[in-house]
């Protein structure tokens, strides 16, 4: 039994010896490791409104909305600040990979929850046919850069480059029982009708 006595003791001696090694926050800053998972913050200049970060949140401290009847539709990502963990998976499944990362804010204390939620709005792309959701329109845009010379074989993204999306889904024009028309394939399409529009009868 003395052996282990002698080392509590020893471990006694030594931490009394030492120097501090607790932080004076908050009367002074504290230093954060450089790797360290704090605030997850929006590059609004990089993120397209893609989504895959609301997609792998395992808290749901990202959701996502949708408002197709608003004047443009809009798609809304809302970032909860008090229920995130903090474990990264937004960071590692960005799309551009830049869009949301883990900053060195930990500080997030606070009284109010209601200013404890960020949200951030994306203008929709809406299919011109069915007036289903497409994407966002900077996701259009980052596709046509991302691909280069392969996108123009997507007449959707050479529409969204040139800057030519519309504002709301056009009306269906029915011809009889076919409704598919030439000018169809220089029109922004959702995967169903674009499916459509090349394997009709």
């Amino acid at each position: 039994m003395r052996l282990p006595k002698l080392r509590e003791l020893k471990e006694a001696v030594t931490a009394v010896l030492s120097p501090r090694f607790t932080t004076r926050f908050p009367a002074a800053p504290c230093v954060v490791p450089e790797r360290y998972r704090g605030k997850p913050e929006f590059d609004l200049d990089s993120c397209i409104g893609c989504g895959a970060c609301v997609n792998v949140c395992p808290t749901l401290a990202l959701t996502q909305t949708e408002d197709t009847e608003a004047d443009p539709p809009v798609r809304k990502i809302t970032l909860r600040h008090d229920t995130c963990i903090f474990c990264g998976n937004c960071s590692e499944s960005c799309t551009t990979e830049t869009g949301i990362r883990l900053s060195n804010e930990w500080d997030l204390a606070g009284l109010d929850r209601e200013a404890m939620a960020e949200t951030h709005e994306y203008e929709l792309q809406l299919c011109e046919k069915c007036g289903a959701v497409v994407g966002t329109k900077k996701h259009l845009v980052w596709l046509y850069e991302k691909l280069g010379p392969l996108a123009y074989a997507n007449p959707s993204l050479l529409i969204a480059k040139r800057a030519e999306l519309t504002e709301e889904p056009q009306a269906v024009q029915h011809q009889g029982a076919d409704t598919v028309q030439t000018s169809d394939f220089m029109r922004i399409l959702c995967p169903k009708c674009k499916c459509e529009l090349n394997i009709r009868p």
